[in-house]
């Protein structure tokens, strides 16, 4: 008897330890991130539309201007995260597409001002589709670079795209 009580605690603690353990570790639903399309317009010409499974990109004309559109999947070739740059009104739209725990960081600068850059994520939330929209006031003219994380602390990075305002 005494020895199957000792032979459950320890089945439980090893069980409890387990637990601890998976809850502590972060998502990393992201380490098979794929490309699987990525669009650039000169807005010279638009309006333009770019068809996707996720919502479509539409870009208006804007003189000068050069869009873009990126979206990751995962290892197996489902999209989790969509990003957009717009130079009609200097918009940016990051999307995160799968429930999964896990989301990608967009680190957003531009030439001149002395480097001005911010960083920004989808929120959240438990929306099929999470979808954050940021007004970048960007001067025009201005080369757009967007570098892709899959950490907030921008270690590891995906890939940098560009546009132009």
């Amino acid at each position: 008897m005494r020895n199957r009580t000792i032979a459950s605690l320890a089945a439980m603690a090893s069980a409890a330890a387990t637990v601890v353990t998976m809850t502590a570790t972060p998502a990393n639903a992201y380490s098979g991130l794929t490309l699987l399309d990525r669009v650039s317009a000169v807005t010279d010409y638009c309006p333009c539309r770019f068809n996707d499974n996720i919502d479509g990109t539409y870009f208006e004309k804007d003189a000068g201007g050069a869009g873009f559109k990126v979206i990751h999947g995962n290892a197996s070739r489902h999209e989790v995260a969509k990003v957009e740059f717009h130079p009609y009104g200097e918009i940016l739209y990051v999307y995160d597409v799968k429930n999964d725990g896990d989301t990608l960081y967009y680190k957003v600068s531009y030439e001149g001002d002395g480097g001005k850059w911010g960083l920004y994520a989808a929120p959240s939330t438990s929306n099929v589709i999470d979808v954050r929209k940021v007004n970048l006031d960007i001067p025009e003219g201005r080369k757009v670079t967007v570098t892709v994380y899959d950490d907030k602390a921008m270690k590891k990075k995906v890939m940098e795209a560009t546009g132009r305002a």
